[in-house]
């Protein structure tokens, strides 16, 4: 007991004298304050000058009327005394910041002078720490000490210095992109690290989505997505405009996913959008950009996502980084939806499935596509059923096959689904949710007759619209005589570049590469075409390695995008093709027949467009069965039979 009462007065004697050399620092005073001051704070337990408060100076003037000091002067006096020593202590705390608010010249002295006041009376002793938090406390500083007229004035003070503590901070860094720091406060984006983007914001501070509270309690994962987001629009979009008109919609959806306890934005579920789709529309605005916020929200964060989150309702196939022998950017997936999909258990399964195409298959991506169509909407048959996938029986998909068959579609479209089915229970074999397919496809497959279409563009259709060609622009123009002289398919001649056209030996050719068949084919060109698109590659400085029919983004021209163009235009013209009003492909049949009635063999056709094999080839040219007509007429007039005989009756009547 005895060496813990020496401990204490040892303390004690340590703190006194800590007490005494911090005022001893202080400028020169009397005595007698001095040994007041020290008794007065001895008997309060403060032993730093800095601790001392208001309320204790206060008290500071009964305790010396009790001690006989009744002169309110002196009082006064020696009030101010523990004044001076805490801010002459207090100043050497926050020299640093004195010289930080001197270094700028661009903000009056008094305005300095209040924030520096504050800044000391709450510890705050850089520029650097200002945030909104601060901002929100100097305002409610400035309606204790300054009239309402000013306030916005003095508060002005506050956003300067911090913009240029911002500036200052910018130009000693060599990143080009400088980004918000996730913290779990509230984020005023007119204090961005970001000098340029601060003070972009400092000029709209009312608009919606300037302020971010991140200290709200709610999912972690939830805010992070959001902040990964709002990080992501205002790094990347350099658009001021587009930047704004961004944020907006972000802070509406994550305010409404607060109040609806959403924790991750990569599973929402489609009535969770539906929801929010009526709630968004709501937004008295002409131009309501809310409703598309979710589909920016989820490409974002499963671009962004360190690992290809397998996971999320919704596959944003960019992310992939396909070569040119998987994906067609005439003809651009862009993403993969399981949202239709209602039963989660059968939903994984399907995610497992395009998975496994996406990362095993050498599958193109188009093609991934459209058997993921076709599973889907198996699955959706199932959801209404309420049928699990891995439990199936073969009379349970015997009930999906009958409904197949009651669609009007064409026999190879049928056969397609059959397959597709097939391969699909066939991976889930793989997997060991079955012993063995569930069911036998060849009891469904219906035999394919082998049809000839005669698609080949009527001559007089192709008059009409080389007479009318110089009112379409000039890439389209282009493009049909493409179609017209060569025959491509139209997503060839989106995807032609400029190192495709070249001359040897005097004859021009053009290199393509055909997404269908995952290999590059070299045809011979009109000299006039050649010509013709060199002049425009010229006009319009096309690079080396650049498609040459463009899109605004300097990526290829949709074949979509130009088929619209084109029916809406022939549409105009009054141009019509037999039943319809314009089909690209119908140039493939047309090329493949002028070659082969005037001499062409049918070896040659095919690897002009490009086929695997003949009997496609044959199935394109038109005229064959008036060639076989007029060959087997030939024949029967040569020879003498009861064949040729009864031929010649039958053609005069009788």
């Amino acid at each position: 007991m005895t060496m813990e009462v020496v401990n204490c007065f040892h303390e004690e004697k340590k703190n006194v004298e800590y007490l005494e050399r911090q005022i001893e620092e202080c400028p020169v005073r009397e005595k007698r304050f001095i040994k007041r001051g020290i008794e007065y704070l001895y008997l309060k337990n403060v032993y730093d000058v800095t601790e001392i408060e208001d309320s204790l100076i206060d008290s500071y003037a009964l305790w010396l009327q009790e001690h006989e000091i009744k002169d309110r002067k002196l009082i006064g006096v020696y009030q101010k005394s523990l004044r001076d020593w805490r801010m002459f202590h207090k100043q050497k705390e926050f020299v640093k910041l004195k010289e930080e608010l001197e270094e700028c010249d661009t903000v009056e002295q008094t305005l300095k002078n209040k924030v520096y006041a504050f800044m000391v009376e709450k510890k705050i002793y850089s520029l650097e720490e200002i945030d909104w938090d601060v901002r929100v406390s100097y305002e409610q500083y400035l309606e204790k000490t300054i009239n309402k007229r000013n306030r916005p004035w003095y508060l002005s003070g506050l956003d300067k210095l911090k913009l240029f503590d911002i500036k200052k901070r910018n130009n000693s860094i060599r990143e080009t992109r400088i980004r918000l720091k996730y913290q779990e406060k509230k984020i005023y984006l007119g204090y961005h690290p970001d000098y340029n983007l601060a003070k972009e914001f400092y000029y709209c501070k009312d608009a919606e989505g300037i302020i971010w509270d991140f200290s709200i309690k709610t999912s972690q994962r939830l805010k992070y997505q959001i902040f990964t987001v709002l990080n992501y629009a205002l790094g990347n979009f350099s658009e001021r405009k587009l930047r704004r008109g961004y944020l907006a919609p972000l802070h509406f959806f994550y305010v409404y996913c607060i109040d609806r306890g959403i924790s991750d934005l990569t599973q929402l579920e489609q009535n969770q959008i539906d929801e929010y789709f009526s709630k968004a529309k709501e937004v008295p605005l002409v131009n309501n950009r809310y409703p598309q916020i979710v589909d920016k929200v989820q490409r974002i964060l499963f671009l962004q996502a360190k690992d290809i989150n397998w996971d999320a309702n919704v596959w944003y196939l960019e992310r992939f980084q396909f070569d040119i022998t998987r994906y067609d950017p005439t003809r651009p997936v862009k993403r993969i939806s399981f949202l239709d999909i209602l039963d989660k258990h059968n939903r994984e399964y399907l995610k497992m499935y395009v998975k496994y195409q996406l990362s095993v298959t050498g599958a193109s991506v188009q093609n991934i596509w459209a058997r993921t169509y076709i599973t889907k909407a198996f699955l959706r048959f199932l959801d209404q059923k309420k049928l699990a996938v891995d439990k199936l029986t073969a009379a349970e998909i015997d009930l999906y096959m009958r409904e197949l068959q009651k669609e009007c579609v064409e026999i190879a479209t049928f056969n397609d689904k059959v397959a597709e089915i097939h391969c699909f229970f066939r991976f889930l074999t793989a997997r060991g949710h079955y012993s063995k397919v569930p069911f036998y496809p060849e009891y469904y497959i219906k035999r394919e007759p082998v049809p000839h279409h005669y698609r080949s563009v009527p001559q007089n259709t192709v008059t009409e619209i080389l007479q009318n060609l110089n009112q379409l622009p000039e890439d389209m123009r282009l493009m049909y005589l493409h179609l017209w002289c060569l025959g491509l398919r139209i997503n060839e001649v989106c995807s032609i570049k400029r190192e495709g056209y070249y001359l040897k030996e005097g004859v021009a050719w053009l290199r393509i590469y055909q997404h269908k068949m995952k290999m590059e084919k070299v045809i011979p060109i009109p000299m006039i075409l050649y010509r013709s698109m060199m002049v425009y590659i010229e006009r319009k400085k096309i690079g080396i390695d650049s498609y040459v029919f463009q899109n605004s983004k300097g990526g290829p021209f949709l074949s979509t995008h130009y088929w619209h163009e084109m029916v809406a235009w022939c549409k105009k013209q009054g141009i019509r093709c037999g039943d319809h009003v314009f089909q690209t492909h119908d140039y493939r049949h047309s090329v493949a027949t002028a070659l082969y009635e005037r001499g062409a063999s049918i070896q040659a056709i095919r690897e002009f467009l490009g086929h695997k094999h003949e009997n496609m080839t044959r199935r394109y040219i038109d005229c064959i069965q008036k060639h076989v007509d007029m060959s087997s007429e030939q024949y029967y007039k040569e020879q003498k039979s009861l064949v040729s005989e009864w031929r010649g009756s039958d053609k005069d009547g009788n």
